[in-house]
């Protein structure tokens, strides 16, 4: 008798054994789908192990092997444990997650039940780099000088025969990337991994899979490819919030990317202008390298507005439009940036109104093409083009409502805007704000930068914020908006009442994606500074809540 333990995409923390029939004894390994019943209905699932015997009785039967070869190699199933660990989900949710959706559906890639003969040989795929991995950070303030330092980089390893995966956190960064990664390979040397259909993404994830190519490149997902004798992970703009995912499983790409490069032996290099606190936090305790490209950007001033008695919903200060008209009688053009919040409109209207001579137009995320004017009012869309188009003068309408976000990256937030817009302006950028004197505001127009991480670690670690302490979102969702928002009070009033030693609970609020996906959602924060503490107490609350009709309660771990 031979047991398989196989797991599904299920939120449960543990395998289930099934018989393998003599027929498939063989051709059932470690590492491939298998078909078999599972809640009354044949299932797609992973075998994670074999055995001789299993202590449960009256056992079901595998019904098929569906590949030909195992699909995990043993430190990807390494990488999968670890993530699981590391994002509170069931082993079977973070294997099944590393699969293309073509490979995720019952009956989709099916085999024929093997007859007689021998079993296919297994396939042996080469390994990373021996020894631990090096994780560096390249703080390229200007972002005009990193791929001098990435590419050799890449070179070397794609000529060592190892393998290079390129994370870029949204498709607006192709256009940058894909051409300087050109001189590298030919077209047919890398792959972008990306979903046109299931179908076309499958048979690129396929050439990765066989070693057909070495050079990938892909979004947030891209960090599972099965790049064979991977030797190099580049996370472009580490920082970026998409890297984030915005469902179940919440991993956040570079956190991934830290934990495969252990698992495989490979290196990690981030490379970012304002480098994310969790990050600088490893580079401040020694676990991650720092090199960083010294160059001057323009210089940042501040227009104190408390004075002027604005009407409201102005953004457009009396100061502001002198330094407008002395750009444009100069022949020269203008950024302003808007949070996307406020919208570029009312500020058109101002514009037209106290400037009526200039070409102003907007730019926001659903904007086609960038419209050539004097005055370009924007949201964070225009951040696209860094690296590409520059502006005489750059400004940023309202600064004090980034640092009061109810977010405790707010101020990184505010000094990453601030980076960015400095990139794209060549005499300087202009803050409108109502606290010119705050230490913040002040910190973030440091040229050395070490003030504004000095100054942001020690506020956190003061109040237990990440990365001194746990943050961990219990996600209620449901198409219901009443009954989500009643059952994240219900969740909050059994955890209140439990009482849980160091783990604080705060009363619900809506998520900071409040719909999505047609779910609206809910959250109750858990906070404390024992990560298993917490990671433990929200999964085993997670597990044990009943929601009412198609409520779902999910756990989503800061970063």
């Amino acid at each position: 008798m031979k047991i398989a333990h196989v797991v599904f995409p299920v939120p449960v923390d543990s395998h289930f054994d099934y018989l393998v029939p003599d027929q498939l004894i063989g051709y059932v390994s470690v590492g491939v789908r298998v078909e078999a019943v599972f809640a009354r209905k044949k299932t797609v699932g992973v075998v994670i192990g074999l055995a001789p015997h299993s202590e449960y009785q009256n056992l079901i039967t595998i019904i098929n092997v569906l590949d030909e070869a195992p699909l995990f190699t043993a430190p990807m199933l390494a990488f999968a444990r670890g993530f699981a660990r590391q994002n509170s989900c069931s082993l079977g949710e973070a294997l099944f997650l590393f699969l293309p959706a073509y490979l995720r559906k019952a009956g989709m890639r099916r085999k024929k039940t093997p007859g007689a003969g021998s079993p296919a040989a297994p396939v042996v795929l080469p390994q990373g780099k021996a020894g631990m991995p090096t994780l560096k950070l390249i703080f390229d303030p200007a972002f005009n000088q990193r791929w001098e330092i990435l590419l050799p980089l890449m070179k070397a390893e794609l000529d060592a025969g190892r393998g290079v995966l390129v994370l870029v956190p949204e498709s607006s960064y192709l256009e940058e990337v894909l051409p300087r990664l050109g001189p590298l390979v030919g077209p047919e040397g890398r792959v972008l991994l990306r979903q046109d259909t299931e179908k076309e993404e499958h048979a690129r994830w396929s050439k990765v899979r066989r070693g057909d190519v070495k050079l990938v490149v892909g979004f947030l997902s891209a960090v599972f490819a099965p790049v064979q004798s991977l030797g190099l992970i580049v996370v472009i703009d580490e920082e970026n919030r998409h890297y984030k995912n915005d469902q179940t499983p919440f991993y956040h790409a570079r956190e991934a990317a830290f934990l495969r490069a252990e698992k495989e032996g490979a290196s990690v290099v981030c490379v970012s202008s304002a480098p994310s606190v969790e990050c600088w936090c490893e580079v401040v305790a020694g676990r991650v390298a720092l090199e960083k490209i010294n160059e001057t950007l323009p210089p940042v001033r501040f227009l104190d507005i408390s004075n002027f008695k604005m009407k409201k919903g102005s953004l457009l200060s009396p100061g502001l439009r002198l330094h407008l008209e002395k750009v444009l009688k100069g022949g020269g053009k203008a950024l302003l940036y808007v949070p996307a919040a406020k919208g570029v409109g009312y500020v058109l209207e101002e514009i037209a109104k106290y400037m009526p001579s200039a070409r102003a137009a907007g730019y926001e995320r659903s904007s086609g093409p960038r419209p050539s004017v004097d005055i370009l009012v924007a949201t964070q869309a225009i951040f696209r083009f860094r690296g590409r188009v520059v502006y005489d003068f750059a400004a940023a309408l309202d600064i004090d409502y980034e640092f009061h976000k109810a977010d405790h990256r707010a101020a990184h937030l505010a000094y990453a805007l601030v980076q960015y817009l400095r990139q794209m302006a060549k005499t300087g950028v202009l803050l409108q704000t109502r606290e010119s004197r705050s230490p913040q505001l002040h910190a973030i127009a440091d040229d050395g930068h070490e003030k504004f991480y000095v100054q942001e670690l020690a506020a956190r670690e003061e109040m237990g914020f990440p990365p001194f302490g746990t943050l961990v979102a219990l996600v209620v969702r449901s198409g219901d908006p009443e009954l989500a928002c009643a059952e994240a009070k219900r969740l909050y009033d059994i955890l209140a009442a439990a009482e849980i030693p160091e783990v604080s609970t705060m009363e619900p609020q809506q998520d900071r994606s409040a719909i999505l996906r047609g779910k609206f959602r809910w959250c109750v924060m858990l906070q404390g500074r024992d990560r298993a503490a917490v990671v433990k107490t929200a999964r085993d609350t997670a597990l044990r809540f009943r929601g009412k009709k198609d409520t779902i309660v999910t756990v989503n771990i800061d970063p």
